[in-house]
């Protein structure tokens, strides 16, 4: 071996044990973190799919994956034979500088736990007097630290029958920058005059939550950022952890849900927002649903409208932010690359949200010094998304005959709506649904009222408003003798028995919409096995045929009479025209008056004439009714 050959061997061996050295050392760390960071060569999108099914995939320029692992998913990838290219950890990176409490805060800085929840616990009493700010706490953490999931809540005081929009960020731990996005657009819409502002206030119910990771954020300490992990204090990433409605309740395998998941889930289920946005980090683009579906959303359209308009006003600040992607700064987020469990999905499909993933900075720590750009790139951004809540479909459904608002109608576009995206009326009977502009048949429907359809055209950057009344169902029902399947008789002492003298101790009627109904299900226990059904049975659901039978019940068990059955009628559509409750002969004069223009008749009674429901009084009507009558 000449000496050229033995430099070239000494060099090649003096690199490979450096980058063996360094490996080891960050194994080493990693281990200690419970959490590894590491990248991975691949060579297509279907290798991306089964990587990302044994841990937490971060971003792929298709060529290479960027991914995250706790202890079990990583020894899992070695034992599936994949080779991870270990990396620095963003957050250890460099040193996050810190607010040092010094002077007014800038927003130039870090907060440390304490000055975080400093910050958030003053932010009602340093709101101005014409707004409301109250603080959120989801609860405190069982981990060691026991460190809240705090928000706030911001509106004008009155904060029923509007649009509520969901502001969220880091629940991706070392993923800052949203934090303080978050916290300095609370401080605006508690502090600011400006008009638009004051319009968000007055129009929109505001809830905004900027560390809903703090177990992840503080990893190393409550004093610093540096060193923040993804994963949360159990080492569970919570964008892999909620329901997945296309790979069940537990995508990524955890029994139980963590509080910083259930405590969001319960948060979205008890107000249903309209629109929200979750902030992460790592990249600079629009991701938008699904994650975990290939079909596109229902809503694809108006989210690629949305997401482009956020992008390019960032982009007309700074024209080389929000250019992740080919696609202008967006992307459908199973197109980039699929993951399942992921909360925007939730939040789409089970809690009636429009929620997209906002990847904010491509660096997840920034230098401190930069975050003042990040809010210039975003702020006017942020507002617009804001705004987007009030355009669209908007309402209040009502009861026709009362006028009482009606929580929990079901608000389907026709021929559009699927997986998820219908809506439901809130507390005041007020609905909100965002879409792109263009016309649709909207359908409302209730339990007990007639659903009724409406074509209604939607705007883009304009609020359409469509009130409802929806028209009452009320069952009316035959009168049904059924026999009692026990001869009774009352002895001296009063007790009731059946013919083998054993004590009855229950009789009535038991009915369901199924044969052989059971006293499991509807039952009366009324004590006379025979009579009307109508005054015996409640709940019942318009034309629906209900299964009767009546029960006694002694200390041998419960034994059941013959079945009969009966099919319950729409009072407003039967034939009750002239209005009085009931259905008789006076009903047939006043429909035939009708027919033969005597008389006019208008409001419910017009509804109540057309008994054939084929949208035209006629003699067919009059037929229809004198048979209802005849089999009353």
């Amino acid at each position: 071996m000449n000496k050229n050959h033995f430099l070239v061997l000494f060099l090649l061996v003096a690199l490979l044990g450096g980058r063996l050295s360094a490996q080891t050392d960050l194994n080493k760390l990693m281990q200690e973190r419970g959490e590894y960071y590491f990248t991975l060569a691949v060579d297509n999108s279907e290798e991306i799919q089964a990587i990302s099914a044994l841990c937490s995939v971060d971003g792929t320029d298709g060529k290479t994956v960027v991914c995250y692992a706790n202890q079990q998913e990583y020894d899992k990838l070695l034992q599936a034979g994949y080779k991870p290219n270990l990396q620095t950890p963003p957050s250890l990176q460099k040193e996050a500088r810190m607010w040092d409490q010094r002077g007014t805060y800038d927003w130039n800085s870090y907060l440390s736990y304490d000055d975080y929840v400093t910050m958030m616990e003053g932010f009602p009493s340093n709101a101005l007097s014409d707004r409301s700010c109250t603080l959120v706490d989801l609860g405190t953490l069982s981990t060691s630290n026991h460190r809240r999931i705090l928000g706030v809540r911001l509106n004008n005081g009155s904060p029923n029958g509007k649009p509520r929009f969901l502001y969220t960020s880091t629940m991706h731990g070392d993923e800052v920058t949203g934090m303080i996005l978050m916290l300095r657009l609370i401080d605006e819409l508690c502090t600011s005059t400006d008009s638009r502002i004051v319009n968000l206030l007055n129009n929109l119910d505001i809830f905004i939550f900027p560390c809903t990771n703090p177990d992840g954020t503080y990893y190393r300490g409550n004093n610093t950022v540096t060193g923040a992990r993804r994963n949360n204090g159990n080492g569970v990433d919570l964008n892999r952890h909620f329901p997945d409605f296309d790979d069940g309740a537990h995508p990524d395998g955890y029994s139980s849900y963590q509080d910083e998941a259930q405590w969001m889930m319960d948060l979205a289920q008890q107000y249903l927002f309209t629109m929200g946005a979750n902030y992460h980090g790592g990249a600079e683009v629009m991701n938008y649903p699904w994650d975990t579906y290939r079909q596109v959303h229902p809503d694809d359209a108006w989210w690629q409208y949305v997401c482009l308009e956020y992008a390019n006003l960032a982009k007309a600040v700074n024209s080389s932010y929000m250019t992740d992607t080919e696609s202008n700064g967006i992307t459908n987020g199973y197109a980039w690359y699929t993951i399942s469990g992921s909360r925007q999905d939730y939040m789409n499909y089970y809690g009636q949200c429009r929620e997209v993933t906002i990847e904010c900075s491509s660096t997840k720590t920034p230098n401190a010094s930069q975050l003042p750009n990040f809010w210039n790139y975003n702020h006017n951004s942020m507002l617009t998304l804001m705004e987007e809540a009030l355009y669209g479909i908007h309402g209040v459904v009502t009861d026709a005959n009362t006028g009482a608002t009606l929580t929990g109608v079901t608000v389907t576009i026709e021929n559009h709506d699927h997986h998820g995206s219908s809506v439901t009326t809130h507390e005041v009977g007020d609905y909100h649904r965002p879409i792109k502009g263009g016309t649709y048949s909207v359908t409302y429907s209730l339990e007990g009222y007639q659903s009724q359809t409406i074509t209604v055209t939607a705007v883009d950057g304009q609020t359409t408003t469509q009130n409802v009344q929806l028209i009452p169902l009320t069952p009316m029902v035959t009168t049904t003798e059924v026999s009692d399947i026990a001869q009774t008789t009352a002895t001296g002492s009063g007790n009731v028995t059946d013919d083998n003298g054993y004590t009855v101790t229950a009789r009535g009627i038991c009915w369901s919409t199924s044969h052989n109904p059971t006293i499991d299900g509807e039952h009366t226990t009324d004590g006379t096995g025979t009579g009307s059904f109508t005054s015996a049975m409640t709940n019942l659901t318009a034309s629906t045929t209900y299964y009767v039978r009546a029960y006694a019940t002694n200390s041998m068990g419960t034994a059941y009479g013959e079945e009969v059955s009966f099919t319950t009628l729409p009072q407003g559509l039967l034939g009750d025209v002239d209005c009085d409750g009931e259905i008789a002969i006076n009903d047939v004069s006043v429909l035939l008056s009708h027919i033969m223009g005597t008389t006019q008749l208008t409001g419910q009674a017009l509804l109540n004439a057309d008994v054939d429901r084929d949208n035209d009084i006629a003699i067919n009507d009059v037929s229809m009714l004198l048979m209802i009558i005849m089999n009353q």
